[in-house]
């Protein structure tokens, strides 16, 4: 029930930047902001709420001087002294954000907006995740807000430049709000790049925002989850590699809603369960995700050097529960098998990344080239590849992706010597849990019949999940006793 004389906005494109590498071709994000602003004015909203910051090529000069708002600098400073000194103590039903310009997303997964005055020493930006937590907070007195971001969440390698730590504006905020909603529209999912429409000079996303806006009949409080769908709609027929997403959230209730990713849409060859029960590795499962946030590679390694203990079922499990994080996609490869090589190229144009008409000219390229072309081709998005039973270290190397990247690697082997990644080590499981996994394929009726049986059975096996699984394959045979 926002009214326009109490809705605010801060309205960012960006196209020129200190660094004169990084400026968008042609222009597109100055013109989108403008017109957002303009939707924003057209419907009410008092001149004196907006703030617009612009940095335009000098092309397009010439849209500043005809919009009739006062525009302000894109720097770092002036936006966050836009957000901290003139919104934060603003009494208001809603503030609208709109920005378009670069953007990346950190190894800590939060995403970075690029402010104008960034170059190659100093990489100025604003804490987007920071940002929106102080506006949930209670140094924020406006309650509501629709975040509308048409920026990159790609990975910037520091081989690109980008220093170790970013440093940017990250906002303080206060306790949490308890009637405050956000809705928050991004152009891309993690790892995608947005795109911009150079021939019209407007981002793909902002266009089609704008022309969900405009099939909402001039509504000024658009339904945002179906404005949401239409533009995803949109984009399904651009075929851009970039999907947009959102999340909202209602803080007086704790509901938070997220766009999850179908795993159906996700490309992937995870292999399906060969276990009929799984128990025992939750700890081992969160570890492997917690290092795989901060590690290029890390290894699900066995302590006991015989096998059976679990590893490829952790990974298996591992890539399933977390498939979602993974947009670009999960491979697993095989090291005993066909050539690595021929296994990737099979596997992205089987998942239509790679043209398959590409694939006999590849066979004139060397190994290291094919592969290279693998990684410069893949799909947008953070990627897991999952190398299986490796036996030679020297075997997988060649196929390993750049440093840094937003590829993944996890390596299940029995291997403990000559180790230079990240190891989680996998042993047996623990007592408790091998008479849970024993009383799972058994049944818990018969388990609890003889306990002192059963605990003598998982001794025998050293509490080894292969062992257990051997014990009920012998149990249901015939006779079996």
């Amino acid at each position: 029930m926002a009214k326009p004389e109490r809705t605010f906005g801060l309205i960012v494109g960006i196209e020129k930047y200190q660094e004169s590498e990084w400026n968008v071709t042609g222009g597109g994000p100055a013109d989108d902001a403008l017109k957002f602003a303009h939707w924003l004015h057209l419907h009410g909203v008092p001149k004196e709420n907006i703030r617009l910051c612009l940095s335009a090529l000098e092309e397009n000069h010439q849209l500043i001087g005809e919009c009739g708002l006062t525009v302000e600098k894109a720097t770092e400073q002036n936006i966050s002294d836009i957000v901290t000194n003139f919104l934060s103590p603003k009494s208001g039903d809603l503030l609208y954000i709109f920005w378009a310009g670069h953007g990346l997303i950190n190894s800590e997964r939060e995403r970075r907006l690029i402010c104008a005055d960034a170059n190659q020493q100093n990489w100025q930006n604003l804490d987007l995740n920071s940002l929106l937590v102080l506006l949930g907070s209670d140094k924020f007195q406006i309650r509501n807000h629709i975040c509308i971001i048409d920026a990159c969440a790609n990975y910037v390698l520091e081989l690109d430049g980008r220093p170790t730590n970013l440093g940017g504006k990250a906002f303080l905020s206060g306790e949490p709000r308890t009637d405050t909603q956000q809705f928050v529209l991004l152009a891309t999912r993690e790892g995608e790049q947005a795109k911009v429409n150079s021939e019209n000079k407007t981002g793909y996303f902002s266009q089609a925002v704008r022309e969900a806006f405009a099939a909402a009949n001039g509504t000024f409080l658009p339904n945002m989850r179906e404005v949401t769908e239409a533009v995803k709609q949109r984009f399904t027929s651009l075929d851009k590699k970039q999907l947009p997403t959102y999340f909202y959230s209602r803080s007086w209730n704790g509901n938070i809603e997220k766009s999850h990713l179908n795993p159906f849409h996700i490309p992937h060859n995870i292999p399906q369960s060969q276990a009929r029960k799984f128990v025992g590795r939750d700890e081992q499962i969160e570890q492997l995700r917690q290092l795989l946030q901060v590690n290029d590679v890390v290894a699900v390694t066995d302590v006991t050097g015989l096998g059976g203990v679990g590893k490829t079922e952790l990974a298996i499990q591992y890539s399933w529960q977390y498939l979602e994080d993974y947009s670009g996609g999960c491979c697993s490869l095989n090291p005993q098998g066909i050539d690595l090589g021929t296994q990737l190229l099979e596997f992205g144009i089987s998942k239509k990344f790679f043209d398959f008409n590409i694939f006999e000219s590849l066979q004139k390229f060397s190994p290291a080239g094919r592969v290279l072309y693998c990684w410069d081709n893949w799909q947008a998005g953070k990627v897991l590849l999952v190398f299986d039973d490796v036996k030679d270290w020297k075997q997988i190397q060649p196929y390993l992706p750049p440093k840094g990247s937003r590829f993944k690697v996890l390596i299940t082997t029995r291997l403990n010597t000559g180790l230079i990644y990240t190891r989680l080590p996998l042993s047996k499981l623990s007592p408790d849990a091998a008479l849970e996994l024993l009383a799972k394929l058994l049944g818990e009726d018969l388990i609890k019949q003889e306990p002192d049986k059963a605990k003598i059975l998982c001794e025998y096996v050293d509490y080894i999940p292969i062992g257990l699984y051997q014990i009920a394959a012998i149990y249901r045979k015939p006779g079996g006793v």
